[in-house]
């Protein structure tokens, strides 16, 4: 780490052959063996147990939480059926491209810290402790929105105990999970995401039964809320500058909803296999992107009225899931005590893999001298001091305790959603600082293990 820190930091400006000194010493000495790998991000220390079914089920649905199955209801609300649609598809294309170029550099370099080494060696030290920091405190507190998000679902039963031993009860799950290795989070993670999958389906198959009148009521309602109250609604402005600022609202929220190749991405230095691994399982999310987000939000435009009063209320749990609301409108019983078990699983597998992540990017701002140096002390391949960091940073989830869950829940969801932005569009440029680095060596797609099917 040291030797390319010495390169890129104090550039003034970044030519492509400034570039060639630190692909230089990337190509010279990490690509080929583990150990230059290890010295590109400062040491190995953590332990490469995560197997391919872990990784291939994490990046299938293990970022997916409350905001598809919660927060979906009130960026519907905003934008109505269509606007929803179209954010959703929207922003599925920018997480489709930033996979792909997380994905081509992860698999040339599967290394701890992922894209934050990255951003110091292929731009500047700046960049990387400010995408490490921001990175890490944006999905610290990302898992602190899914605790109190579970708290609010467990409310739906009943609100006898007060959120605070929810809050820790949960946190305290995620500090387990996290501090007894790798192996021990990547086998939660899989049975989580497995559930999750099963849930996506199964609400995508109810939603068909419904439309085609599987209901109580007996009532086909096809694609009727499309034409009433309508395609899109107004949102701040009247007219279609107010259907425009509906649609736009929705990445807001699509942001915090969608799990990007940065979960992945940090799981790479602990992959085994990785080059043979990591491929597939980035180049597979098209198929996430089309099943889980577009088809998912296109049942909730499809369930439910966007003037429906109850969307983006502060009902508990399940109460503000637009696949509940509608429901409940045509009065299926007992569904929504399932949907609402199914929706407290996934929270929880969500809140697990952001905590996970933002492990990791503190470990590798750690290795980078970022931090105190007591951060760098690792047990049985964990982070352990980092893992502990975070677990306090995510306690601010207590604050569930003396206001509405779903408030902050809600509040949480603004914050990140935006600087979740704004982490993408660094993953850009870290991208085109790479391709222009590997130019600059004269490396052809033909050596590039991204492009090489297996």
């Amino acid at each position: 780490m040291a030797d390319v820190s010495k390169t890129s930091a104090g550039h003034s400006e970044k030519t492509g052959d400034e570039l060639r000194p630190i692909e230089s010493h990337i190509h010279g000495e990490v690509i080929d063996n583990e150990a230059g790998m290890a010295r590109l991000a400062g040491g190995k220390q953590t332990q490469r147990h995560l197997r391919p079914r872990h990784i291939q089920l994490m990046a299938l649905s293990g970022a997916i939480g409350t905001g598809l199955f919660v927060g979906s209801g009130s960026a519907l609300a905003r934008a109505g059926p269509l606007g929803l649609l179209l954010g959703y598809i929207v922003y599925s294309l920018l997480v489709w491209s930033t996979f792909n170029a997380m994905g081509e550099m992860c698999v040339w370099l599967p290394i701890d810290g992922s894209f934050v080494v990255f951003a110091h060696a292929f731009m500047d030290d700046a960049w990387g402790f400010s995408l490490g920091w921001l990175y890490t405190v944006t999905n610290s507190l990302s898992a602190a929105g899914e605790v109190a998000a579970v708290a609010a679902i467990i409310n739906f039963w009943t609100d006898a105990v007060n959120n605070a031993v929810y809050v820790a009860v949960i946190s305290s799950s995620l500090l387990a999970l996290n501090i007894f290795g790798v192996r021990i989070y990547g086998e939660g993670e899989f049975y989580f995401s497995l559930f999750k999958i099963f849930l996506i389906l199964g609400l995508l198959i109810m939603t068909f039964i419904i439309m085609v009148g599987g209901n109580p009521q007996g009532d086909a309602i096809g694609f009727r809320y499309w034409k009433n109250p309508g395609l899109f609604n107004e949102y701040i402005a009247d007219g279609s500058w107010g259907h425009f600022l509906g649609f736009w609202s929705v990445f807001i929220q699509a942001a915090f909803a969608f799990g990007g190749p940065d979960y992945i991405a940090m799981s790479a230095g602990e992959t085994r296999a990785p080059r043979r691994v990591l491929p597939s399982v980035f180049r597979r999310v098209i198929y996430r992107l089309a099943v889980f987000y577009i088809l998912g939000v296109l049942a909730v435009g499809i369930l439910v009225p966007y003037d429906d009063p109850n969307l983006g209320s502060n009902k508990p749990g399940a109460g503000a899931s637009p696949f509940v609301i509608g429901i409940t409108r045509l009065d299926i019983p007992v569904l929504p005590h399932i949907i609402n078990g199914a929706l407290l699983t996934s929270a929880w597998s969500c809140a697990l893999e952001l905590y996970f992540a933002s492990t990791r990017a503190l470990y590798a701002l750690a290795v980078d001298g970022k931090t105190p140096k007591f951060m760098l002390f690792t047990w049985r391949g964990v982070p352990t001091f980092c893992v502990i960091a975070v677990w306090l940073v995510t306690l601010i989830a207590f604050m569930s305790a003396s206001n509405n869950s779903l408030s902050v829940f809600t509040w949480i969801t603004s914050i990140v959603g935006s600087a979740n932005l704004l982490i993408y569009c660094i993953f850009h440029i870290i991208y085109i600082r790479f391709r222009r680095a590997q130019m600059a060596q004269g490396i052809t797609d033909d050596q590039r293990p991204w492009f090489r099917r297996n």
